[in-house]
């Protein structure tokens, strides 16, 4: 029984489900067989025993029909039964959540049935639930498509002689997919660059030229969106497409739903660490004020949660750009959307770095020390701050330990590639700082030019700073 595919659905069936679909299954529409209810019955009483005892088929068949000998084949038509019963009711409360499909369903009934007064009443419903759509997105061009196509059937069928809405539903119809097949493009190249995997986008540059010489079209808010997002991915180099997306965001926030804004916003923010890791550091304020702007406005509390590494990368940006009071507010108003199981260990790293960046090396190596994580990435950040206290205390026998310490601890770990290469260079170069003669000003220059030109390398800053000190 566990096995069965009744017994997974059941199992993911809420309370509330449970209760609606008793009211489903005691409905004659619905149900019309007494087994049926007597084996949900016994199954939403028993379904948490854990030892299986009372869900055997035998017992089942002994509780639904207690006068006769078990029967697998009838025990296994009641079972399909009880799940179609389930089925139907999914797809029914599936159409109830969404107001257009069900209006929609309910015109194309009325125009086989041929009731005009009740199909122009439903279309015009279905108009009006078009324009209240908060969300100008994919969805929103589809459903624009599906309006003139009933309409455009209702004319034909009436009569053939009458002017139809082809070229109205022609460019509904072009909107829709040139608008899913840019997004779709960009949501490839993302998995692409994360999984190191190649697709073939298709005719996605046929489109993008189509769209590039078709300047109506990037009018529409989601295809101008996407359209400077793949620009993105494609063409990094090329900022002026990150500042279109910028500027697409902040007049058109309003139009994407929560879950599809929220990737949106993490998709620019990316971008701008991107552009900082390899130096470029007007990206700094730029990935900060996308942060900034994403918590205030709640557009990366996802379910009232915060993710660690968001909040991680909000605190340390935030203290490089010195906006100390901003992250201790930050800190203090926002741990509370952390998950419980990080929450002890981001705030107490967060904290270190506030202090670290304030120049309360003690207070911050003293929560640094005693910091106990098992995220790759905190433990990395973690230890470079220690890399820059020691060096700048002068604590070099502590900070040649901590480097050779480091280098293990990296070449031991095969997920962080990238970042490999980033903590590779901190070492290099802060060993050849701790080593550089202090009045050779030729290998001192020397120093420079290659830390100016390595790749990448955040903290390049800092770096150059205490080549300066020398």
């Amino acid at each position: 029984m566990r096995s069965s595919q009744l017994f997974h659905i059941f199992s993911a069936l809420t309370k509330k489900e449970i209760r609606e679909l008793r009211k489903w299954l005691l409905s004659p529409s619905h149900n019309q067989r007494d087994d049926v209810y007597q084996l949900f019955e016994y199954l939403s009483q028993h379904l948490g025993d854990e030892n299986g005892k009372q869900l055997t088929k035998e017992r089942l068949f002994a509780k639904i029909f207690p006068k006769e000998a078990f029967d697998d084949a009838r025990l296994r038509q009641t079972m399909h039964f009880l799940q179609t019963a389930i089925e139907e009711y999914f797809f029914y409360i599936k159409i109830k959540e969404e107001p257009f499909r069900e209006t929609i369903t309910l015109v194309n009934v009325y125009q086989e049935r041929k009731l005009d007064k009740l199909y122009e009443k439903a279309i015009k419903k279905l108009e009006e639930e078009y324009e209240a759509f908060p969300f100008k997105d994919d969805e929103h061009l589809e459903k624009g498509y599906l309006i003139v196509k009933e309409k455009s059937n209702r004319i034909n069928e009436k009569s053939r002689a009458t002017k139809l809405h082809y070229q109205e539903m022609s460019d509904s119809l072009e909107n829709t997919f040139i608008a899913r097949k840019i997004k779709l493009a960009c949501v490839m190249l993302s998995h692409q660059r994360v999984y190191k995997t190649e697709y073939d986008l298709g005719l996605i540059d046929a489109l993008m030229e189509y769209v590039r010489n078709k300047k109506e079209l990037l009018e529409i808010p989601i295809i101008k969106v996407y359209y400077h997002l793949y620009n993105l991915f494609r063409y990094p180099d090329e900022e002026t497409h990150y500042f279109e997306v910028k500027q697409a965001l902040e007049d058109y926030t309003h139009l994407f739903k929560p879950a599809e804004r929220s990737d949106l916003y993490l998709i620019a923010i990316n971008y701008c660490i991107g552009k900082m890791n390899t130096g470029v550091q007007k990206f700094q304020r730029e990935v900060f004020e996308m942060y900034k702007k994403g918590i205030e406005f709640h557009f990366l509390i996802i379910n009232g949660v915060v993710n660690q590494l968001d909040f991680r990368n909000i605190v340390t940006i935030g203290t490089t750009l010195k906006e100390f009071d901003w992250v201790s507010n930050f800190i203090e108003k926002y741990q509370g959307f952390l998950a419980l199981e990080y929450r002890e260990n981001f705030v107490q790293f967060s904290l270190a770095k506030l202090h670290f960046e304030r120049g309360d090396y003690d207070q911050a190596q003293r929560l640094l020390i005693q910091f106990d994580i098992d995220d790759v990435l905190i433990n990395l950040s973690a230890k470079s701050m220690l890399i820059k206290i020691y060096y700048e205390e002068g604590e070099i026998n502590t900070l040649e330990s901590l480097l050779e310490s480091l280098r293990t601890y990296i070449n031991r770990k095969k997920s962080i590639t990238y970042h490999k290469i980033i903590y590779n260079n901190l070492i290099r170069f802060t060993k050849k700082l701790v080593r550089l003669p202090p009045r050779n000003k030729a290998l001192k220059e020397r120093l420079r030019k290659q830390i100016e030109e390595a790749n990448p390398l955040p903290e390049r800053k800092w770096l150059l700073e205490q080549l300066d000190k020398l």
